[in-house]
């Protein structure tokens, strides 16, 4: 899978108790239901999402769970759990709005949803290699939301799915675009309104404030230049929901790629001071991380140390975490085995990840590394 469809990461992973707002109208719920999804609380969630498809028959609920099972999928793209389940809700939030895009008074939410319903299937069209599919609904999703904002330009939360759309568009993977002159199913990108767009969102957006801040600071991740600004943002989402671990492992491994080793050491401090109640696989990859930087420091002891800790649930609980977290462990292993002089294990470690990778989308750096490691043996100099 190409990494523009590994960036749309949204939501996180814990749990915080919230009640329903006493004001239930379908605004409402969402919103809340939101901000539940970003606080990582996922049970109450899909309290909100059966209220939504219990209580009103335009298919709200519909979407609010894909966009729910969208944020499992890129946390994890080789799960299949959710795949019956995102059919359905895309399915029935289609039957409801393809019929009233012209309508007088429902075109423009019909048109909303529609675009959103188009932009999950695409999204998960491609994680599944059915690049035909990803790209139909990638150019039906992106009519609809332009529709949309036409029929109410004040309605800036379309900004969001559409800013991604259009970002996806454009970074295709490029033996799809060498055949974008012939088959009429690409979809046609906007670079320049891309990261304006989620910026909107991020200024003047009503539920999808954060989870644009998120996209947005994910994106411009790719660009050097920008990642101290990508920092900042992260550490915004941070402050606001403390208990996301994904937002928290974002910006550890964002500190790790900027060699910001004893800030990630201070910044993983604080978390596990404030989150005791972690999940075995979130301590896990938080410990990842923590293991990352002390090698990067050159504090090898401490980094063995940190490894050994997590042994069990990287091998016990293998099947609980996402894939490039494994990966990162592997990696690791294998470049403490070369600083140990076990060059022998170290090889082996490096062969196992790239077995790996054939079966997975991995990041280009850690894979890098893994063919690197063996060529010739990994030493500290060479951390990136």
């Amino acid at each position: 899978m190409h990494k523009v469809y590994r960036i749309l990461t949204f939501f996180g992973l814990t749990t915080v108790h919230l009640h329903l707002p006493a004001d239930q109208s379908i605004q409402s719920l969402e919103k809340h239901g939101t901000f539940l999804r970003l606080s990582g609380n996922f049970t109450e969630a899909k309290v909100v999402e059966t209220k939504l498809i219990d209580l009103y028959t335009q298919p709200a609920g519909h979407v609010f769970a894909l966009n729910s099972i969208i944020t499992q999928l890129t946390w994890d793209e080789t799960e299949t759990e959710y795949d019956d389940a995102l059919t359905y809700h895309a399915a029935k939030t289609l039957e409801w709005c393809e019929s009233k895009t012209n309508h007088k008074s429902l075109a423009t939410i019909a048109n909303y949803y529609c675009g959103q319903a188009n932009f999950v299937l695409s999204y998960y069209h491609a994680l599944r290699g059915n690049y035909f599919q990803a790209g139909r609904r990638g150019t039906a999703g992106i009519e609809y939301l332009e529709t949309t904002l036409l029929l109410d330009p004040s309605l800036v939360d379309a900004k969001m799915h559409l800013g991604i759309g259009y970002y996806v568009a454009d970074n295709l993977p490029p033996f799809i675009k060498i055949f974008s002159r012939l088959l009429w199913f690409i979809p046609t990108g906007n670079s320049q309104k891309s990261l304006p767009y989620l910026k909107d969102v991020m200024n003047d957006g009503d539920k999808y404030k954060d989870v644009a801040r998120y996209l947005y600071s994910t994106l411009i991740i790719q660009t050097p230049e920008l990642k101290a600004e990508a920092t900042s943002q992260l550490k915004n989402l941070v402050a606001l929901y403390p208990t996301n671990a994904r937002f928290q492992l974002r910006l550890m491994s964002l500190l790790i790629s900027r060699k910001k080793f004893e800030e990630c050491l201070i910044t993983i401090a604080d978390y596990l001071r404030k989150s005791s109640d972690l999940k075995k696989s979130d301590l896990g990859l938080t410990k990842i991380w923590k293991a990352r930087a002390h090698l990067g420091l050159g504090e090898l002891e401490l980094a063995k140390k940190t490894l050994s800790e997590i042994h069990d649930v990287f091998i016990a609980q293998r099947e609980e975490l996402p894939n490039w977290g494994v990966a990162w462990y592997m990696l690791t292993k294998g470049q403490l085995n070369d600083l140990g002089n076990n060059r022998k294990m170290a090889l082996k470690n490096y062969k196992e990840l790239l077995v790996f990778a054939e079966d997975t989308y991995l990041s280009g750096h850690v894979v890098t590394s893994a063919r690197k490691g063996l060529s010739q043996p990994y030493q500290i100099i060479s951390e990136e």
